[in-house]
């Protein structure tokens, strides 16, 4: 009869949960031993993570995404400045666990991990409090005798979690970080970490009964400099009463309805779907305008080799999708972290360029600090390693602070955009010489990443990361009368750059040195793709896209998750829906974990990220001043639709497409403004609503003049 109802409830649950699909869940329906099949919350601060610890325990990870060790050798970032794990909350179960499942309400922004054993299970419900830096935690039982369980504190070494690995070589000199402290108090948990270069981090558990619910309230503290920690975490439980959680609950679903509200995506393929809407939580869940940036892991630790920032691809794709999301809030905390250090970023070139210039190198904790050792007059500099000789890493990162300001249009913004957009294509121009055809190439010779031995002069990645930051000072410049005493200078390296290196297979890594061997960054294709400067529009260049291109994914040894979102965004300039779906699918299917998830050795945030891009591209492109509306969504897709959407020029688009064809388009100005649209529709119908006008409509595309709230009504006849 026991096993009759555990049945019965567990069928239960599931058919709830099937009604509930619908609603925004997303199933892990088997939790594992890793990150990668849990189910997490977070809110750009804290967050937690749950899944299985062995038969008879679950752990739920806690993160904070500021902790970072802080020591003062910026040579050995990876170790002396590294993320730390803080630990975990261990439910240990008085019987065995049976079966494991788990859902996360992306909607509600709530976690449920269900735990099954042989009369009974637990239900463990996680919530990061949106409002407040607070992580709730409950526990309750089902079945005919729920098994009881025991709830306890387990905290992480303060090491940098790069030391786990046999294969990185530590540094000679890292003494351990003191030990920690445990201190309880009645209900109260405190668990203390000081650090070696001052401050620490403290974990705080409090323990709370409401009716037959057992909830434990969750914070943590940081400081670089002194011992508030304590007291910040200790403040942040005080600020919860247990007795009013339902309204605090409900405050946090308001903030992410409101979340939500901003833009949206129905496509008829449920996997993509799901995926998408899976990324937009987590972009939520991991970062905001007013908390730390992205870094690799977001609020959800394992141990890994990567405990940082990496600058030449990753956090670059991580933003990715953030702009047309309408979501400029979760991209304004790179915004900020940018900002507040931009000396280190002058800091980082060598000293005779830093009064106009400015880089960073391959790695760095979140104060930037990467040294980039690339001198004239020294062709082949032997110090910081191959990530001390990528020149370009910083200007490809000002292509996302350029996209938050071209998406915004925000006046504020602007100033310090170009000063430092400036400074970092100063130090391309100090490396620059004239060759024997008249043309400027960069005459030391640079790392293009993550290909071997890749130490070449004019690469690839610098020479389409430099055209494109020549291009984008020219466009600011001109925005406020192209009055800058350097644009004339900007015009004639633009117009006298050499060419990209190309042979018989298509785009090179760099002169003289072709693509001969497995290479999973796209670093020799950008520009391809994000810049587009070689792009479809170019009927002389399509031979050579399409080499390139699959000569690159030919060579499929070392390809990764992000070389497929990379690919398929590259399909999706080309027009080629199919093809873009169908590399999708195999990161999907090949790389991406149950939870959506990713890994290469240890967690990487950016390869999901970047897919949700590559999605947003299949319904609507910018480049070359015009958007695209639908450019590439692929045969079986009939119907589509999207709301919101953010673009170049702060304009707002929605558009609906049925049976595979276009029927309307709408947008709405929040600046005033040229919009160019190819729609797709022939002869469409065009209403305006406040201050704007047609300036042209042709069979290619419509463009509007629309002022700062007007709106535009594109319709099929």
């Amino acid at each position: 009869m026991k096993r009759y109802l555990l049945v019965l409830t567990f069928i239960i649950i599931c058919f709830t949960v099937s009604a509930q699909s619908s609603a925004g869940i997303f199933h892990v329906k088997k939790l594992g031993k890793t990150i990668y099949e849990g189910v997490f919350t977070g809110n750009g601060l804290l967050g937690s993570m749950t899944y299985i610890k062995s038969g008879n325990s679950v752990r739920v990870d806690v993160g904070r995404t500021d902790v970072y060790d802080h020591r003062t050798n910026n040579e050995s970032a990876l170790f002396d400045k590294a993320r730390l794990n803080i630990g975990h909350v261990e439910v240990i179960v008085s019987d065995t666990i049976l079966d494991a499942s788990g859902e996360i309400n992306y909607k509600k922004a709530e976690a449920l991990a269900i735990i099954s054993t042989k009369n009974g299970g637990l239900y463990i419900r996680t919530l990061t409090l949106a409002h407040r830096d607070v992580i709730y935690l409950e526990i309750t039982g089902f079945g005919n005798s729920a098994p009881a369980y025991q709830v306890k504190w387990e905290p992480e070494k303060a090491i940098s979690p790069r030391m786990n690995f046999s294969h990185v070589q530590p540094p000679k000199n890292y003494p351990p970080n003191p030990a920690g402290i445990l201190k309880k108090d009645k209900d109260i948990q405190i668990y203390e970490q000081p650090l070696l270069a001052g401050g620490g981090y403290a974990t705080v558990l409090k323990k709370e009964k409401k009716g037959e619910k057992q909830i434990y309230l969750v914070s943590i503290g940081y400081s670089t400099q002194s011992g508030y920690y304590t007291k910040e975490a200790l403040h942040n439980i005080r600020s919860v009463n247990i007795k009013d959680i339902d309204a605090e609950i409900q405050a946090h679903r308001k903030w992410w309805n409101n979340y939500y509200s901003a833009s949206g995506l129905s496509v008829p393929d449920e996997n993509i779907q799901q995926f998408y809407n899976m990324q937009m939580y987590k972009l939520g869940s991991a970062s905001r305008k007013d908390k730390p940036a992205l870094d690799l892991q977001g609020p959800w630790t394992a141990s890994t080799p990567w405990p940082a920032y990496w600058h030449n691809l990753n956090i670059q794709l991580t933003y990715s999708p953030a702009f047309t999301a309408n979501r400029l809030d979760v991209a304004g905390s790179l915004i900020q972290m940018i900002d507040r250090n931009t000396e280190n970023l002058v800091n980082n070139v060598p000293q005779k360029y830093r009064y106009n210039s400015a880089a960073i190198g391959r790695s760095s904790g979140p104060d930037m600090k990467s040294p980039v050792y690339l001198e004239k007059e020294i062709i082949e500099s032997g110090r910081g390693g191959d990530g001390g000789k990528e020149l370009g890493n910083l200007t490809w990162i000002l292509h996302s602070y350029y996209q938050y300001y071209r998406f915004s249009m925000d006046s504020k913004v602007y100033d310090n955009l170009f000063s430092l957009l400036k400074r970092s294509v100063n130090y391309y121009l100090h490396l620059l010489e004239l060759n024997g055809e008249g043309k400027y190439h960069i005459a030391v010779k640079t790392y293009s990443p993550e290909y071997p031995k890749a130490y070449v002069f004019d690469t690839n990645y610098d020479l389409a990361i430099l055209r494109w930051g020549l291009k984008a000072l020219i466009s600011l410049d001109n925005e406020r009368g192209g009055t800058d005493p350097l644009h004339a200078r900007w015009d004639e390296v633009l117009n006298n750059l050499r060419d990209y290196p190309k042979n018989e297979d298509g785009f090179m890594i760099g002169k003289d040195f072709p693509y001969a061997e497995s290479h999973r960054h796209y670093s020799h294709l950008m520009m391809i793709y994000p810049f587009y400067d070689v792009n479809w529009d170019q009927q002389e260049n399509r031979e050579l896209i399409t080499r390139s291109i699959a000569y690159w994914q030919s060579k499929n040894k070392y390809l990764q998750g992000y070389s497929f979102s990379g690919a398929a965004s590259m399909y999706a300039m080309m027009g080629k829906g199919n093809e873009a779906v169908r590399s999708l699918n195999i990161l999907l299917d090949k790389y991406i974990k149950p939870n959506t998830l990713y890994a290469e050795t240890g967690p990487v945030i950016e390869t999901p990220l970047a897919a949700m891009s590559s999605i947003q591209e299949l319904c609507i492109q910018y480049w070359d001043s015009m958007v695209r509306i639908f450019p590439a969504v692929p045969d079986a897709w009939g119907n589509v639709s999207f709301r919101d959407f953010l673009t170049d020029g702060a304009f707002l688009i929605s558009a609906e497409r049925q049976e595979g064809k276009t029927r309307k388009i709408s947008v709405k100005s929040r600046h005033t403004g040229i919009l160019k649209l190819k729609t797709g529709i022939p002869d469409p119908r065009v209403a305006i609503k406040g201050n704007g006008k047609v300036i042209q409509q042709t069979e290619e595309y419509i463009e509007l003049y629309l002022e700062e709230g007007a709106t535009a009504a594109i319709l099929a006849e």
